[in-house]
Order: C-alpha cells, then structure tokens, then sequence
C-alpha cells in the first residue's frame, strides 16, 4: 500500500512537471517565438553546463588525471564564468520586454564579460591542461555553452540592431 502510494505521488509529480514544461514553451500565443525567453533558457542553459563542467573537474582531480594546480586554475576560471552567467540570467529572468537603450548596454556588457570569461577558462584554463583526455572531456563541455551562447547572441545582436534603429 505504502509504494503505490509513493508511486502514485511520484507520478502526480511527473506529470505536473510536464504540463508546466508545455505551458512554458518559447513560443507566444500567435505562434511566434520569442527571442527573451530563449536567450533566458540557454543562459540556464549555461548554468548546468558550468555545473556539470566542475563536476567532471573534480573527477578528474579525484583520479589525478588533472594537478592540484590546473584543478585551482580552472574552479578560479569556472567560477567567473559562473559570476558573470548568473548575472545575465538574473537580468534576463527580470526582464518582460525589449529593453530600453540603456538596459541593451547592461545586457551587452554582461554578454561581453561572460563571452569574455568563457574564452579565458577554455584557451588558459581547458587547453592549457597537460592531459589529452581530459582537455577533451572538458572541450566537449565549452562546447555545449558556446552552442547556448550562440543563442543569446542573437537576442542581443537582434536588441543592438533595434538600438541602432532608435
């Protein structure tokens, strides 16, 4: 009686959690996407990514396939990047509409610092490791956020052009 009751909640659960997944699509009522609430996705996006990443840098850390001294570069590295991606996030969750010139220019600089920061984990940080594997296994992952960040550099190209039409 007391697992069917478990199963019974768990299910409730799921579903409950796929009908809000549905609801929250990127789509507006008219079929149109919209441009804001992806860019907020990929930048969650991008949280995971960072999360999983040092995930797997602690791994490798445990199996000594990294050194003490790569594994503290790169958590320093990886927690910039993650600075800089929760603060576009929070911004980007904050939002309800296009924003107004001076809210495109905090947007960009933001977009700017986490580009800036991804860029310095993945040429000083991921490729400066003196293991071949784990360069790889950590590629694959910059890999990911450059793919979600691609998507939130289109929104703010696409805000810029609308700056530049002002």
């Amino acid at each position: 009686m007391r697992n069917r009751r478990i199963t019974v909640v768990g299910l409730v659960l799921v579903l409950s959690l796929a009908s809000t997944a549905f609801k929250c699509g990127g789509s507006e009522p008219d079929g149109t996407t919209n441009p804001l609430r992806n860019a907020a996705r990929a930048a969650d996006a991008i949280a995971k990514s960072i999360g999983e990443m040092n995930n797997v840098k602690r791994e490798l850390a445990r199996q000594g396939t990294i050194t003490a001294a790569e594994e503290l570069k790169l958590t320093q590295q990886l927690l910039r990047l993650n600075t800089a991606d929760k603060a576009l996030v929070t911004r980007l969750k904050s939002m309800n509409s296009a924003p107004d010139a001076a809210g495109r220019a905090q947007l960009l600089t933001m977009f700017n610092e986490l580009t800036t920061a991804l860029d310095d984990l993945n040429s000083n940080g991921v490729l400066a490791l003196s293991n071949e594997g784990a360069r790889t296994r950590l590629s694959t992952i910059i890999a990911t956020i450059r793919s979600s960040v691609q998507i939130i550099q289109a929104f703010a190209d696409a805000n810029a052009n609308t700056n530049a039409n002002t």
